[in-house]
């Protein structure tokens, strides 16, 4: 590099010191120091004297504070200010702990712009070994969040293994503690048991007789099993070393986790496992902050209903969609009921078949608990909510004696009933009227296009959008869909402006279209070409004469957000292309699931390249091939028809998790809509999954939102 090219980096970084020094009328009071704070620690001394702090000192003494300066310009969203001083750091001679510190401070700053793949890029280039103790605890701490986002659960469990080790603060273990339980039941049982595969003969337990394994006190006979699994390993490794200090730690989680897992809906079971797990443990550090998901049991003990009643308008207007919610119900039922039935098939083996295979000392084991647990499936009822009264339906379900009621669907039912049926568990389908419920055990599982929007806004905002536009259709729908995407970005605004206020705060705008719309004039409107055209008209007049002069869109729009069928964005998306100002930068397009549809030609999805939507998670990720599954039994259904499907299959699934969901801090059920969730209201938020249209190929991208 030349020393003049040097001269005018130099000269850069301090006029964007002195740029940032203006806009603070003066120095923090009280923040004069004699060293520059450490590094990935909680400061709080601002960037702009942090900076002016740099100056004051000479080369190179002066790069800890610029290293400070980077850490606190990205707390402070201050992300083009940050560039430039990491652009000035990266042409300074570093010694080897400066050059890993600024690359997780590069890091850091591409995280908190969801830039996540070049975060974790950044952070593969990191040299451990040299960094500071604060700064390896903040990278596994970056490094777990990103796997978390990226849904890489394995490599998520084993950063946490190296984190939590490290952790001093009580609130913190709780944290990491419950995040690496949730990450390790996200596993498959086979690798949550590996520990029964490992050597465990640093552990100097006699064998159990069989006799005690099949002692009629059940609790005995849990015990009893798991150190007879334990101690037929010792019996093929005797040969082979002790399990280090970090191995047993590891171990022990995962002995843990594969209790968790399996017994996670039967509170006796998980009991007596978890206190069989902690005399077989007992100085594991996880015992002095166990798990939220394992405090409160019995609270969190599943509903269990013999007769379940579903509530839906199976005939006039509503007969399709609540079809397809009744397919998706019963296909869920068939479903467990047959899971069930292999798991009572399973037990009558034993306690675990794969052990009992290897090691004759386990044969034998009693499952008498699991056995009784696993009971036949429940009776099933399907009343038809436009024949009979909500009334009507409330006295049948109480001389019926229903366990668990799913539905109604439509909003006037649910608020015509819940009233009516407060001793019985309710998961309407539709939200609560005016977010009110009467019973602590009503639930609420909406799947709103409102919903969606509010999901959009905060996606949007995250994404670090300053001024987004909505175009959405000019009906009941399209006002009602926009408001509720302004109403949330207002607040998110007005939360950011409440902890910072030199952040800049706009309004979302909407604007309407009708199916008569001319899109090239309604999109010349919404970007102000039209008063670009106009201006350069007047000019002309005025001037006599023709100018050299090209129309001008918008430029405080930085993100569009479309409410629009398919059909309607195949339009649109060309229109806004030609009308979007090519001396402007190009503008980030979001949509909503309403535009996603089938494509055998691939023709409109290569028309919409660029493009990202929202969707229910099973039309994205299908992850378990549901979405085949059910094409092959239930072939060309469009889309919308599946996200009922969707809605019913989760809602079943969801009777044994709604009381895990309410108890339980952070607890998370994976369906087919997405990441379920349950708020203070008992309302089941889902989790939506992103995508863009790349080359005319779906491409799921990470949602900003995260996942802890």
């Amino acid at each position: 590099m030349t020393t003049a090219n040097l001269s005018k980096r130099i000269i850069h970084f301090y006029l964007v010191a002195l740029s940032i020094l203006l806009v603070s009328a003066c120095t923090s009071v009280g923040q004069d120091k004699q060293g520059a704070p450490a590094l990935f620690t909680e400061f709080y001394e601002t960037a702009e004297y942090l900076l002016q702090k740099a100056e004051e000192v000479k080369e190179p003494q002066n790069t800890e504070w610029q290293l400070a300066a980077v850490q606190a310009l990205t707390k402070e969203s201050k992300y083009v200010l940050a560039d430039s001083v990491i652009e000035y750091l990266q042409n300074k001679t570093l010694n080897a702990q400066q050059k890993n510190h600024l690359l997780l401070l590069i890091a850091d700053n591409q995280y908190a712009q969801n830039q996540l793949d070049d975060a974790m890029n950044s952070l593969k280039r990191i040299d451990a070994s040299v960094i500071s103790d604060p700064a390896n605890l903040h990278y596994l701490q970056l490094k777990t969040e990103l796997h978390v986002r990226n849904k890489q659960h394995q490599a998520a469990v084993d950063t946490l293994f190296q984190l939590t080790p490290l952790l001093t603060g009580a609130k913190q273990k709780q944290q990491y503690n419950d995040l690496l339980l949730s990450e390790l039941n996200m596993l498959d049982p086979s690798v949550l048991n590996q520990f029964n595969n490992t050597p465990a003969n640093s552990r100097q337990s006699s064998s159990a007789p069989v006799s005690d394994a099949t002692t009629n006190n059940s609790f005995d006979s849990e015990l009893a099993a798991i150190e007879a699994q334990i101690n037929a390993q010792q019996s093929t490794n005797t040969e082979a070393a002790p399990l280090t200090e970090q191995q047993m730690f590891e171990q022990g989680w995962y002995a843990l986790a594969s209790i968790y897992h399996r017994y996670q809906l039967r509170t006796n079971q998980l009991l007596r496992g978890v206190e069989a797990w902690k005399l077989l443990y007992p100085d594991h550090p996880v015992i002095d902050y166990m798990p939220s998901q394992l405090q409160n049991i019995p609270e969190a003990t599943p509903y269990q209903p013999t007769k379940i009643a579903v509530l839906l308008p199976l005939t006039g207007r509503f007969k399709k969609p609540a079809q397809a919610i009744q397919y998706g119900i019963s296909y869920a039922f068939y479903n467990q009921a047959d899971n069930k039935k292999r798991e009572r098939e399973q037990q009558v083996t034993g306690y675990d078949t794969s052990l009992v295979n290897s090691a004759g000392d386990a044969q034998g084991i009693s499952t008498r608990a699991d056995s009784d647990y696993i009971a036949t499936p429940p009776h099933m009822l399907f009343l038809d909510t436009n024949t009979m009264t909500m009334q009507e339906i409330a006295d049948q379900l109480h001389s019926q004696h229903i366990g668990f009621v799913i539905g109604p669907l439509l909003k006037p039912n649910v608020e015509a009933l819940l009233p009516l049926v407060k001793d019985i568990p309710v998961l309407a389908l539709n939200g609560f009227p005016a977010d009110q419920r009467t019973s602590s055990i009503h639930y609420a599982f909406p799947l709103s296009p409102e919903g969606e929007a509010e999901q959009a806004a905060e996606v949007i905002f995250q994404n670090k959008h300053k001024k987004p536009l909505l175009i959405a259709p000019n009906s009941n729908f399209g006002r009602r869909t926009a408001a509720a995407f302004e109403a949330r970005w207002k607040s998110l605004s007005e939360a950011q402006q409440a902890t910072d206020e030199s952040v800049e705060s706009y309004p979302a705008e909407s604007h309407y279209f009708s199916k008569d719309s001319d899109y090239g004039k309604f999109l010349a409107s919404a970007l102000h070409t039209d008063q670009s055209k106009e201006r350069i008209s007047q000019m002309q007049g005025m001037l006599g004469r023709k100018l050299e002069a090209e129309v001008r869109s918008r430029r405080d729009i930085d993100a569009i957000y479309i409410i629009s069928k398919r059909r309607e964005l195949i339009f649109i998306k060309p229109f806004l292309a030609v009308t979007i100002s090519p001396f402007a930068e190009t503008i980030p397009l979001y949509a909503s699931s309403r535009s996603h549809s089938a494509d055998i030609t691939n023709t409109q999805d290569k028309e919409l390249n660029g493009l990202t939507f929202s969707d229910v998670n099973f039309l994205i990720n299908d992850e378990t091939q549901m979405n085949e599954k059910i094409q092959a039994i239930w072939p060309k259904q469009r889309l919308s028809t599946l996200r009922l499907f969707a809605l019913g299959y989760d809602s079943y699934n969801l009777i044994e998790q709604l009381k895990p969901l309410q108890v339980i801090e952070g607890y998370k059920f994976p369906g087919l809509v997405g990441e379920l969730t349950l708020d203070a209201n008992n309302t089941v938020e889902s989790k939506l999954t992103w995508a863009t249209y790349e080359d005319g190929n779906l491409v799921e991208v990470t949602s900003p939102l995260s996942s802890q």
